[in-house]
């Protein structure tokens, strides 16, 4: 059996390829507004790029000087002052929204903010001197932890 079919209806070929007398359809992967494409390849067109990400294999150490916590006040978001490092660990004692940003960051509760359950530990890549703000999600108040990584 070939690799390639036509299709009947327009007479169209389709790029497969063909294991087990079944055909599986070749796709390229593309992103961009209708009608148009940008081919997602490297130099070669034949592999995805891919950025590696280092991810900590050691245990991380924290620096507790620098750590804040927010405590909820009803149903209004609190802020933290500037963080300052690279990296922080977020712990949140109830279910809650937060947000990154700059000192005027709000979080709210659903999209444009990031959920936590309640007891969750949550480690967050950030540019130092942003702002987290945190909103609860229920009726009991909480507080989230903001623990800076060294």
């Amino acid at each position: 059996m070939p690799d390639n079919i036509i299709a009947p209806a327009g007479g169209i070929a389709f790029a497969t390829d063909e294991v087990g007398g079944l055909h599986f359809p070749y796709a390229k992967l593309a992103f961009g507004a209708d009608n148009s494409a940008i081919a997602v390849a490297d130099s070669d067109g034949s592999r995805l790029p891919v950025t590696v990400q280092t991810l900590a294999t050691t245990t991380r150490a924290y620096l507790y000087a620098g750590g804040q916590r927010l405590a909820t006040a009803g149903a209004v978001q609190v802020r933290s002052t500037a963080v300052t490092g690279s990296e922080v660990l977020l712990h949140a004692s109830v279910r809650g929204f937060f947000r990154v940003g700059d000192s005027s960051v709000t979080a709210s509760i659903g999209p444009g903010s990031i959920p936590l359950a309640a007891e969750e530990k949550f480690h967050l890549r950030l540019t130092s001197g942003q702002f987290i703000s945190f909103i609860r999600d229920g009726a009991s108040d909480g507080s989230l932890t903001i623990m800076p990584v060294a």
